[in-house]
Protein backbone atom coordinates (compact mmCIF):
# COMPACT_ATOMS: atom_id res chain seq x y z
CA UNK A 1 0.00 0.00 0.00
CA UNK A 2 2.81 2.51 1.08
CA UNK A 3 6.46 2.74 -0.72
CA UNK A 4 9.21 5.26 0.50
CA UNK A 5 12.10 5.15 -1.65
CA UNK A 6 14.89 6.67 -0.40
CA UNK A 7 13.10 9.53 0.60
CA UNK A 8 14.70 12.89 2.01
CA UNK A 9 13.13 15.89 3.54
CA UNK A 10 15.61 18.70 4.30
CA UNK A 11 15.15 22.12 5.64
CA UNK A 12 17.90 24.47 4.92
CA UNK A 13 20.77 22.68 6.16
CA UNK A 14 18.98 20.58 8.57
CA UNK A 15 18.07 16.86 7.72
CA UNK A 16 14.77 15.74 8.97
CA UNK A 17 14.85 12.61 6.92
CA UNK A 18 17.56 11.03 5.43
CA UNK A 19 17.33 8.34 3.03
CA UNK A 20 14.26 6.42 4.37
CA UNK A 21 13.04 3.57 2.08
CA UNK A 22 10.18 1.53 3.86
CA UNK A 23 7.28 -0.64 2.62
CA UNK A 24 4.12 -0.32 5.13
CA UNK A 25 1.20 -3.63 3.58
CA UNK A 26 -2.06 -3.15 3.16
CA UNK A 27 -4.07 -4.11 6.77
CA UNK A 28 -0.53 -3.38 8.87
CA UNK A 29 -0.61 -1.08 12.30
CA UNK A 30 2.28 0.51 12.49
CA UNK A 31 4.17 2.53 15.51
CA UNK A 32 6.61 5.04 14.53
CA UNK A 33 8.74 5.92 17.71
CA UNK A 34 12.05 7.86 18.08
CA UNK A 35 12.64 11.03 20.36
CA UNK A 36 11.48 14.43 19.75
CA UNK A 37 13.02 15.89 16.12
CA UNK A 38 13.62 11.91 15.14
CA UNK A 39 11.64 12.78 11.97
CA UNK A 40 8.45 11.26 13.01
CA UNK A 41 6.03 14.21 12.25
CA UNK A 42 7.47 15.30 9.17
CA UNK A 43 7.14 11.06 7.72
CA UNK A 44 3.57 11.05 8.67
CA UNK A 45 2.98 14.99 7.08
CA UNK A 46 4.73 12.95 3.63
CA UNK A 47 1.71 10.83 3.62
CA UNK A 48 -0.81 13.01 3.39
CA UNK A 49 1.09 15.76 1.59
CA UNK A 50 1.33 18.24 3.84
CA UNK A 51 4.94 17.83 3.53
CA UNK A 52 6.49 16.86 -0.24
CA UNK A 53 10.28 15.19 -0.30
CA UNK A 54 13.21 17.15 -1.07
CA UNK A 55 13.85 14.00 -3.10
CA UNK A 56 12.82 10.24 -3.21
CA UNK A 57 9.48 9.11 -4.41
CA UNK A 58 6.49 8.53 -1.85
CA UNK A 59 3.89 6.01 -3.57
CA UNK A 60 0.10 5.54 -1.96
CA UNK A 61 -1.37 2.97 -4.40
CA UNK A 62 0.75 2.92 -6.91
CA UNK A 63 0.74 7.10 -6.68
CA UNK A 64 3.42 8.90 -6.29
CA UNK A 65 1.91 11.56 -4.43
CA UNK A 66 4.66 13.96 -3.83
CA UNK A 67 4.09 14.61 -7.70
CA UNK A 68 0.68 14.93 -6.76
CA UNK A 69 -1.25 18.53 -8.66
CA UNK A 70 -2.83 20.56 -5.64
CA UNK A 71 -6.16 19.99 -7.15
CA UNK A 72 -5.34 16.30 -6.54
CA UNK A 73 -4.57 16.43 -2.86
CA UNK A 74 -8.53 16.23 -1.43
CA UNK A 75 -9.17 13.20 -3.62
CA UNK A 76 -6.08 11.61 -1.78
CA UNK A 77 -6.61 13.09 1.57
CA UNK A 78 -10.32 11.36 1.31
CA UNK A 79 -8.63 7.75 0.94
CA UNK A 80 -7.29 8.26 4.21
CA UNK A 81 -8.51 9.32 7.88
CA UNK A 82 -6.17 11.40 9.88
CA UNK A 83 -6.11 12.01 13.41
CA UNK A 84 -4.05 14.70 15.56
CA UNK A 85 -2.43 15.16 18.75
CA UNK A 86 -5.27 18.20 19.09
CA UNK A 87 -8.03 16.59 18.01
CA UNK A 88 -9.06 20.03 15.37
CA UNK A 89 -12.55 19.58 16.02
CA UNK A 90 -15.17 22.27 15.18
CA UNK A 91 -16.28 24.14 18.69
CA UNK A 92 -19.56 25.36 17.33
CA UNK A 93 -20.96 21.97 15.86
CA UNK A 94 -22.37 19.42 17.83
CA UNK A 95 -20.55 15.68 17.72
CA UNK A 96 -22.89 14.48 14.59
CA UNK A 97 -21.83 17.61 12.82
CA UNK A 98 -18.37 17.29 13.24
CA UNK A 99 -18.21 13.84 12.08
CA UNK A 100 -20.84 14.57 9.27
CA UNK A 101 -18.45 17.58 8.11
CA UNK A 102 -16.15 15.58 5.99
CA UNK A 103 -18.58 13.50 3.71
CA UNK A 104 -21.66 16.08 3.25
CA UNK A 105 -19.50 18.04 0.41
CA UNK A 106 -19.43 14.26 -1.67
CA UNK A 107 -23.42 14.38 -2.55
CA UNK A 108 -24.06 11.62 0.12
CA UNK A 109 -28.02 11.37 0.46
CA UNK A 110 -29.40 13.02 4.35
CA UNK A 111 -29.87 9.08 4.88
CA UNK A 112 -26.69 8.12 3.82
CA UNK A 113 -24.58 10.56 5.88
CA UNK A 114 -26.91 9.55 9.13
CA UNK A 115 -25.92 5.81 8.54
CA UNK A 116 -22.56 6.69 8.38
CA UNK A 117 -21.95 8.61 11.25
CA UNK A 118 -24.24 6.24 13.57
CA UNK A 119 -22.09 3.91 12.44
CA UNK A 120 -18.41 5.73 13.07
CA UNK A 121 -20.06 7.08 16.47
CA UNK A 122 -20.92 3.44 17.28
CA UNK A 123 -17.37 2.45 17.01
CA UNK A 124 -15.87 5.13 19.17
CA UNK A 125 -18.31 4.64 21.76
CA UNK A 126 -20.31 8.04 21.32
CA UNK A 127 -23.42 8.03 20.33
CA UNK A 128 -25.13 9.22 23.21
CA UNK A 129 -23.01 11.98 23.04
CA UNK A 130 -23.95 13.23 19.24
CA UNK A 131 -25.54 16.02 20.59
CA UNK A 132 -23.08 17.52 22.62
CA UNK A 133 -20.77 20.26 21.36
CA UNK A 134 -16.95 19.49 21.90
CA UNK A 135 -16.47 21.82 24.89
CA UNK A 136 -18.60 19.78 26.70
CA UNK A 137 -16.28 16.42 26.16
CA UNK A 138 -13.48 15.34 28.22
CA UNK A 139 -10.28 14.95 26.60
CA UNK A 140 -10.38 11.37 25.65
CA UNK A 141 -14.24 11.65 24.15
CA UNK A 142 -12.50 14.60 21.85
CA UNK A 143 -10.31 12.16 20.31
CA UNK A 144 -12.50 9.54 19.75
CA UNK A 145 -14.34 12.25 18.06
CA UNK A 146 -11.92 12.74 15.65
CA UNK A 147 -11.59 8.89 15.15
CA UNK A 148 -14.88 8.95 14.40
CA UNK A 149 -14.51 11.97 11.48
CA UNK A 150 -11.33 9.91 10.42
CA UNK A 151 -13.32 6.51 9.84
CA UNK A 152 -16.83 7.84 8.45
CA UNK A 153 -15.87 7.60 4.80
CA UNK A 154 -14.57 4.42 4.78
CA UNK A 155 -11.10 4.84 4.32
CA UNK A 156 -8.50 2.05 3.73
CA UNK A 157 -5.67 3.89 5.66
CA UNK A 158 -5.77 5.91 8.98
CA UNK A 159 -2.89 7.87 9.89
CA UNK A 160 -2.52 8.82 13.90
CA UNK A 161 0.16 11.52 15.08
CA UNK A 162 0.65 11.47 18.63
CA UNK A 163 -3.01 10.61 19.09
CA UNK A 164 -2.72 10.27 23.02
CA UNK A 165 0.02 13.08 24.07
CA UNK A 166 -2.69 14.64 25.97
CA UNK A 167 -4.34 11.94 27.19
CA UNK A 168 -3.96 10.17 30.73
CA UNK A 169 -3.07 6.36 30.54
CA UNK A 170 -6.20 4.91 30.96
CA UNK A 171 -7.94 7.74 27.97
CA UNK A 172 -4.38 6.33 25.96
CA UNK A 173 -5.34 2.55 26.40
CA UNK A 174 -8.99 3.07 25.43
CA UNK A 175 -7.62 5.18 22.21
CA UNK A 176 -5.26 2.51 21.48
CA UNK A 177 -7.99 -0.20 22.00
CA UNK A 178 -10.39 1.67 19.43
CA UNK A 179 -7.60 1.93 16.75
CA UNK A 180 -6.78 -2.05 17.36
CA UNK A 181 -10.53 -3.02 16.80
CA UNK A 182 -10.40 -0.59 13.51
CA UNK A 183 -7.64 -2.43 12.33
CA UNK A 184 -8.76 -6.09 12.66
CA UNK A 185 -11.65 -4.75 9.94
CA UNK A 186 -8.91 -4.10 7.87
CA UNK A 187 -7.69 -0.57 7.60
CA UNK A 188 -3.92 0.00 7.63
CA UNK A 189 -3.29 2.10 11.17
CA UNK A 190 -0.24 4.01 10.91
CA UNK A 191 0.57 5.73 14.49
CA UNK A 192 3.20 8.05 15.71
CA UNK A 193 3.63 8.33 20.05
CA UNK A 194 6.47 8.68 22.43
CA UNK A 195 3.88 6.68 24.58
CA UNK A 196 5.89 3.45 25.23
CA UNK A 197 3.77 1.83 27.47
CA UNK A 198 1.06 2.06 24.63
CA UNK A 199 3.76 0.43 22.19
CA UNK A 200 5.06 -2.66 24.91
CA UNK A 201 1.44 -2.90 25.40
CA UNK A 202 -0.03 -3.92 22.32
CA UNK A 203 3.19 -5.25 20.48
CA UNK A 204 2.60 -4.54 16.89
CA UNK A 205 5.16 -3.31 14.32
CA UNK A 206 7.44 -0.53 15.20
CA UNK A 207 9.63 1.64 13.40
CA UNK A 208 12.39 3.56 15.29
CA UNK A 209 13.54 6.63 13.94
CA UNK A 210 17.11 8.53 14.95
CA UNK A 211 17.80 11.58 13.18
CA UNK A 212 15.79 11.33 10.49
CA UNK A 213 16.48 7.67 9.89
CA UNK A 214 15.17 4.43 10.13
CA UNK A 215 17.23 2.91 12.86
CA UNK A 216 14.87 -0.25 14.03
CA UNK A 217 12.18 -2.20 12.28
CA UNK A 218 10.60 -5.35 14.84
CA UNK A 219 7.53 -7.22 14.05
CA UNK A 220 5.79 -7.30 17.09
CA UNK A 221 7.98 -5.11 19.13
CA UNK A 222 8.40 -3.01 21.94
CA UNK A 223 9.68 0.70 22.33
CA UNK A 224 13.12 1.03 23.01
Amino acid sequence: MIQLRSVTKKYKNNYALKNVTLDIMSGEFVFITGASGAGKSTLMKLLYKEEVPTSGTVLIGGINIANLPSDKVPNLRRCMGIVFQDYKLLPNMSVYDNVAYVIRTLGMSTKEIQTRVFGALKIVGLMDKRNSRPTELSGGEQQRVSIARAIVNGPPLLIADEPTGNLDPANSLEIMNILDQINKRGITIIVSTHDKSMVNYFKKRVLTLDKGEIIRDVQEGTYE
